[in-house]
């Protein structure tokens, strides 16, 4: 009997009897909820775009668009939402309909994670109902899907992954392997971050019933989809960069992370290999000449040394690489690709030479910043400008680039500042749950799922929280899929009681 089986009272869910079509649609409490989310979506969107007629803009959203007005095949960021948008932009121009089409995807994705969990975890009513709530009627989620980013996108995906391994607790179908397998690759050609997806498999998949061939399938799926984008992107930066890298943006993030300890390390120019020693030049001009407080770095925590316009790498960008007046993408993309192995050559040779330092003055900001992330695109709309860039123009074919909105700009930071609080609190009443689960009781109720559940909960916040400690930026829409885990199961624990029974009609 492996570990999840101790904490249980039955081995697995006993709802045979009620299959899940069934449950979602003849049952009368789910036939509300799901009439209620169709009309609350559409109310939604159409009073949203009242107060926001056009989409919200931020440099990665011409990024993707640039791609698909130049036809790149790479850029600095992952192509696969440029395809996306592409896609729908064959099917209507219409900025409206991408905004749309983004909207619905999501909000049938949170539909069928509500009805999951419901289904599969037994949640009383008034948890449902919460949980509910928090799904469809959630403004924050509202807003990010008005962006033309790949946030939501990846966020449908995401969890629509994490909903195939509690299915796949209760019954191991070999559909749920392959549907996780295949949407995981999928995931990454949106986001790099989906990079520790595998890991989550490799956590998730051994805690199921299958066979040990299928559970092998299953965890090594992934890269059947990942290996072959990876090596198609180095490909296609080498043909424009000359160098064959994965992530040309990686690169800079290495040398920016690095750069945080830069004040409190003496480096030896001598001891650099030769091609850096220019750019180590530069670091100590800079923090000779400004030397940023720590306050300073906190205030762009995890990238002001990318997004600071005379913070060593974009001056050094300048100095080794000219461009003509006019610089396509392509132009950006070659000019960032031809620093970024030296910056990720030098970014990694401080990390190892000073990993003290690097835990210090990087890896514990971002610490701090985990749990108060950094609100970035909540802070205000359009960047606060009020045109749009060139090419959103062209993209959707507008006569006038002129964007505007009705609600002021302080709302977004209310709305903001309410998710960022709410995220930290979660984070706290998580943990405390889930020790007072595992140790304060000698006895618990709850179906084997449920604590699969719980421990693929706690695999996958963990794992979150460790890369974006290490590797990214920690910003609030980032966050949006381990906080939706966290309350669907900060919620569920609840119920896991060693006294209480299940009442059998819990979603009749």
């Amino acid at each position: 009997m492996n570990l999840i089986s101790l904490f249980c009272q039955q081995p697995l869910l006993d709802r045979e009897s009620v299959p899940f079509r069934q449950f979602v649609f003849q049952q009368p409490r789910n036939r509300k909820f799901l009439f209620a989310a169709i009309i609350l979506t559409i109310v939604q969107f159409v009073l949203f775009k009242m107060l926001y007629p056009f989409p919200d803009f931020i440099s990665d959203s011409s990024s993707y668009i640039d791609s698909n007005l130049e036809h790149l095949k790479v850029n600095l960021w992952p192509i696969g939402y440029s395809y996306f948008i592409a896609f729908i932009h064959w099917m209507s121009p219409s900025h409206v309909f991408l905004i749309a089409v983004q909207y619905l995807i999501l909000q049938a994705t949170l539909l069928y994670v509500f009805f999951s969990a419901s289904y599969l975890l037994q949640l009383r009513p008034v948890n449902s109902t919460i949980f509910f709530i928090f799904l469809i009627v959630n403004p924050a989620l509202l807003y990010l899907s008005n962006c033309v980013l790949s946030d939501t996108l990846f966020l449908s995906i995401s969890m629509i992954i994490f909903m195939q391994y509690l299915w796949m607790f209760r019954r191991p179908k070999l559909s749920y392997l392959l549907i996780q397998g295949i949407l995981i690759g999928v995931a990454f050609t949106i986001r790099y971050t989906a990079i520790y997806y595998p890991l989550v498999a490799l956590l998730a998949i051994p805690f199921a019933h299958y066979k040990l061939p299928a559970k092998l399938m299953g965890i090594i799926l992934p890269w059947v989809f990942i290996l072959p984008f990876i090596s198609y992107t180095q490909q296609q930066t080498k043909a424009i960069t000359g160098t064959a890298e994965f992530s040309v943006f990686g690169g800079w993030q290495i040398a920016n992370n690095a750069l945080y300890m830069y004040g409190h390390i003496q480096v030896d120019s001598t001891q650099l290999p030769p091609e850096m020693r220019k750019l180590d030049r530069y670091a100590k001009i800079f923090f000779t000449k400004i030397a940023p407080t720590d306050k300073d770095l906190a205030e762009l925590p995890g990238t002001y040394f990318i997004k600071m316009p005379n913070a060593i790498l974009k001056p050094y960008l300048i100095i080794n690489h000219k461009w003509g007046e006019h610089p396509t993408a392509k132009d950006m993309f070659k000019s960032w690709g031809t620093v970024s192995p030296v910056y990720n050559a030098y970014g990694k040779y401080l990390i190892k030479k000073y990993p003290f330092s690097f835990m210090r003055y990087y890896m514990w900001l971002n610490t701090k910043t985990y749990f108060s992330p950094h609100l970035e695109k909540f802070t205000n709309y359009n960047l606060g400008m009020k045109e749009m860039w060139a090419s959103p123009q062209k993209w959707f074919q507008l006569e006038s680039p002129a964007v505007y909105k009705v609600p002021p700009t302080y709302v977004f930071d209310l709305i903001g500042n309410l998710y960022k609080w709410l995220f930290a609190a979660l984070n706290f009443y998580f943990a405390v749950s889930v020790i007072f689960l595992f140790t304060g009781r000698k006895k618990t109720s709850g179906s084997y799922v449920s604590f699969a559940g719980v421990w693929l909960a706690i695999f996958f916040v963990i794992i979150n929280f460790g890369f974006s400690v290490f590797a990214t930026p920690v910003v609030l829409r980032y966050q949006f899929i381990p906080m939706i885990i966290m309350v669907l199961f900060c919620l569920h624990i609840n119920e896991l009681s060693p006294s209480e029974d299940k009442p059998a009609a819990a979603n009749a």
